[in-house]
């Protein structure tokens, strides 16, 4: 994406949006079930996660002049919410960097890319890794 993102003409874009959504897990314990990550530790998660989006923001968009604009949220089906979110701030266009899984680890790994290539409601971009 750093290497994209320096490349890419911002003249243009007056809005970005930059997004992770953590995956949220309930998992069954000797006294119940519990909810990973629980309240308390997201709001934990988020202050060096908005300050890791930040700094990188710096190296992915060197040229852009633009409102910067960073979500950070947390949801049991992160590709569902990842949807929704580009509904709600009617994105024009998803750039997303692949992982470049290959082979069998690729057949058997769902990929977040490919549910985004199916189900965006807007254009997408997709990065490949440097090989």
């Amino acid at each position: 994406l750093r290497d994209w993102g320096k490349m890419f003409d911002w003249k243009d874009v007056q809005e970005v949006h930059l997004f992770h959504i953590i995956k949220k897990v309930i998992t069954p314990l000797e006294f119940g079930l519990v909810e990973l990550p629980d309240e308390e530790t997201y709001q934990q998660m988020k202050k060096p996660l908005e300050e890791l989006f930040h700094n990188e923001a710096k190296n992915i968009l060197p040229h852009f002049k633009g409102q910067k604009v960073f979500h950070i949220e947390a949801a049991f089906d992160p590709e569902e919410e990842s949807i929704n979110l580009l509904k709600k701030i009617n994105a024009d266009l998803v750039v997303v960097a692949t992982q470049g899984k290959k082979g069998f680890e690729g057949f058997f790994h769902h990929s977040f890319t490919d549910y985004l290539v199916k189900f965006a409601p807007c254009d997408l971009y997709v990065v490949r890794p440097k090989s």
